[in-house]
């Protein structure tokens, strides 16, 4: 008889065959656990170990550091943190700029394996559905690398493998065509929406596979009733009016470049309405419809998100403006939230959903440093793209 007390063990087989099998369990094998009510979940506990694990990112005083150095010097660093294990064990097969891609994609996907066997019940439920997207973020990268004919190698140091889906079974999806790796979902969930892929429009499917990400979220956390589930609801919801705001940025900045000589308030992308994720927190779909049609920049002055894209648009023409810093400044916009909340809420989920965006912004922050060193890049164009607090 299953009961909360072997629901640990349990998890533990499930994870060894779903990695050892993965072709199979893509079909067969079901990727979540059952939910043994609400008063499973061990808050306390599962906490306790989060913020232990949150002391071991690398402070903000680090990335300096990180920029004056060599990329030997930044593989030896790595290789003394907690990073360690993977740097050794991956060093037999990769050197260079490879080993840290890999190394790096491969700690937060054990990392994040981690939180997932240290929480239980409801918060267990929760925590498995936001990481998902990592599922769909490696399924794009997939699809985008195969399309634009991107090496093996460099599809494969890309993939996250933070979620459900095994670096086995992806890293098998890169050898592939597109019509079999299409193929390969056919039974999945995300099995109806790469069916329309044809070639040409990928962009409608990496949102369409956003918007299914987001709906079924938001099924999983259902009405927001209880303090906990009210605040991952809101962290989710402002995580969507910053992917949003960060699409219209993109493309009023086209719609700038390309619309001379046309009418005021043209939306040159059409389809830019149907392209907007709803459920947002600050910005209902109506409102953002509203922005692809207004004078972007004045609208956008009167929402809480103005003080951190303010500075890069505030006077200045779209068609010139950094699109990078304004994403950058939005990603930092939602860390400062989440520690302001996390502080708020000492004992819920938010410190956990803290430590997940953190470590993905850590392992982003070295990336860019040692993917911009490997091609000589300008050190104020990198520190440019780094997110630090």
């Amino acid at each position: 008889m299953i009961t909360v007390q072997n629901t640990q063990k349990i998890r533990e087989i499930s994870e060894a065959v779903r990695e050892k099998l993965p072709d199979f369990v893509s079909k067969h094998v079901p990727s979540r656990l059952p939910t043994f009510g609400k008063g499973t979940s061990n808050y306390p506990y599962a906490v306790t170990r989060i913020r232990a694990m949150r002391v071991k990112l690398f402070p903000r005083d680090a990335y300096p550091r990180f920029m004056n150095m060599s990329l030997d010097e930044i593989t030896r660093k790595i290789g003394e943190s907690e990073y360690k294990q993977d740097v050794d064990e991956l060093s037999r097969e990769y050197s260079g700029i490879n080993l840290i891609e890999h190394a790096l994609n491969r700690n937060m996907a054990v990392s994040f394996q981690k939180v997932l066997r240290i929480t239980e019940g409801e918060l267990h439920e929760l925590i498995l559905e936001y990481l998902r997207i990592f599922d769909i973020e490696d399924i794009k990268t997939i699809l985008r690398g195969k399309l634009h004919d991107i090496s093996e190698d460099q599809i494969l140091q890309t993939l996250v493998t933070g979620g459900v889906l095994r670096y086995t079974f992806l890293s098998g999806l890169v050898s592939k065509s597109l019509e079999e790796i299409i193929a390969s979902f056919s039974d999945s969930p995300y099995g109806p929406i790469l069916k329309k892929f044809d070639g040409t429009n990928l962009p409608e499917i990496e949102n369409e596979l956003d918007k299914f990400y987001y709906e079924n979220l938001f099924e999983a956390v259902g009405f927001p009733g209880s303090a906990d589930r009210k605040q991952f609801d809101q962290f989710v919801r402002r995580e969507i009016d910053i992917k949003n705001l960060s699409l219209l940025l993109r493309v009023k900045k086209y719609e700038a470049i390309a619309s001379a000589g046309m009418p005021e308030n043209t939306c040159v992308v059409e389809n830019t309405p149907s392209m907007i994720i709803p459920h947002g927190f600050a910005l209902d779909t109506d409102k953002l419809k509203d922005l692809c049609y207004d004078d972007f920049i004045e609208a956008i002055r009167f929402t809480p998100y103005w003080d951190a894209v303010g500075p890069v648009l505030d006077g200045k023409d779209l068609a010139s403006a950094s699109l990078t810093e304004a994403e950058a400044r939005l990603t930092r916009y939602n860390l400062t939230k989440a520690t302001e909340n996390s502080r708020r809420f000492l004992i819920s989920i938010i410190p956990i959903l803290e430590y997940i965006i953190y470590k993905s912004n850590e392992v982003r922050n070295l990336r860019i440093i040692v993917r911009g060193k490997s091609v000589g890049m300008d050190s104020d164009l990198i520190k440019d793209r780094l997110v630090i607090l």
